[in-house]
């Protein structure tokens, strides 16, 4: 009974095939299927993108060299995306550590999370793999999303899946108006009864010449002076922009990302640029970007190792901004012109590789170079 109810809790919850239903029947979106609508793609991609693109380096070399070139079929860039796309969806993201017979990293081989469960039952954890058996712990590279316990993570889509099938219904929805030519349901009534065969030949003949987007624009020529009620709104009075424009925000929630980066129209409630970016990384990169620190340190080099990740990238105000606080520092003596000009972009220039002062900010009023000497500045200065 112990051994059962170990396994129950040990081996059932961490399978990533795990999937519950809706009501015993209706079976939630899987996370693979979410991608099929757009709030969700964009989420996933732009988080595993962005992620994937920003330059990063482990101290220690082994490991910083595996993980710029993970193996020999794809690139870094796509190997970290793919990774981290299964964290996003299924909840977890895994890649198996390919090493010498005397414990040199060799590659890192991604596996599909369907495939994959963890097994915490016995001694040592171990993951059960269908490609390769039996993994040690130490052998597995798992990114995971948050989790209850901490050893396997749960997945955004089964945890949020009310949210995601809204959507699911919303574009069904859209689909089922549009394929409609967007025309609402009418109730044809007539002033006498009709027989059975009567009301069915009417829906027919109602359905073959006005029915869907290729009836759009034929007129309805009633007679025996039957009349037309609208017995629903149309697709704007149902509120499916207001809703989708919801799910949006849901999305937004459920990963983090700023609903302005889902194309979703935000109004002017944001600050700038920069200050929108800034939250995105913060609130969202930096997360993942932690867990990816946290494993490629405890399974890749050493937790005395360092990871750093450079997000200039990922944060660069407008030119505007940048200006004002180059010229700042700048005049503040703390920046020389070529370091300005190289945060720009811009090649060095001879003669500005020393730091200045601002003519308020000299010895004597004017513009000093702080590497002179003192005695010169002041001299210079009064001479002009």
């Amino acid at each position: 009974m112990l051994k059962r109810l170990l396994n129950w809790m040990f081996v059932a919850p961490y399978s990533a095939t795990y999937m519950p239903t809706v009501g015993g029947a209706v079976p939630f979106v899987t996370p693979l299927t979410a991608l099929r609508y757009s709030p969700v793609y964009r989420a996933v991609t732009l988080i595993a993108s962005d992620i994937a693109r920003t330059e990063c380096k482990v101290s220690d070399g082994a490991a910083d060299m595996l993980w710029r070139s993970p193996n020999a079929t794809l690139t870094a860039f796509e190997f970290r995306r793919g990774l981290l796309m299964q964290a996003l969806l299924w909840g977890n993201g895994f890649a198996l550590i390919n090493r010498t017979l005397g414990g040199e990293l060799l590659e890192l081989i991604p596996l599909d999370p369907d495939a994959v469960t963890l097994d915490a039952s016995g001694p040592s954890i171990v993951y059960k793999t269908a490609a390769f058996g039996d993994v040690p712990y130490a052998s597995m590279l798992h990114l995971r999303a948050p989790g209850y316990n901490g050893l396997w993570g749960e997945s955004p889509i089964k945890l949020c899946n009310t949210s995601v099938t809204l959507i699911a219904a919303q574009e069904q929805m859209a689909l089922e108006a549009y394929r409609n030519a967007g025309n609402p349901k009418i109730a044809l009534i007539h002033p006498q009864g009709l027989s059975q065969e009567a009301r069915q030949r009417i829906v027919t003949d109602y359905k073959a010449n006005h029915a869907g987007s290729e009836n759009t624009g034929k007129p309805l020529v009633l007679a025996e002076g039957m009349r037309i009620e609208r017995i629903s709104s149309t697709l704007d009075d149902t509120g499916l922009t207001a809703a989708r424009s919801y799910s949006i925000g849901d999305v937004s929630r459920i990963y983090g990302v700023p609903a302005s980066y889902l194309s979703d129209d935000i109004g002017s409630s944001y600050g700038s640029m920069e200050w929108l970016s800034r939250m995105y990384v913060d609130a969202c990169l930096s997360h993942w970007m932690a867990a990816l620190r946290a494993e490629i340190l405890a399974k890749l080099a050493t937790p005395f190792d360092s990871m750093t990740w450079d997000t200039d990238s990922l944060v660069r105000p407008g030119i505007a901004e940048q200006m004002a606080a180059l010229r700042t520092g700048v005049e503040a003596g703390f920046l020389t012109r070529n370091e300005a000009r190289a945060r720009l972009d811009l090649p060095p220039i001879d003669g500005l590789d020393e730091p200045t002062l601002a003519l308020n900010m000299g010895t004597g009023g004017g513009a000093t170079n702080i590497g002179t000497d003192t005695s010169a500045q002041q001299g210079t200065a009064n001479d002009f």
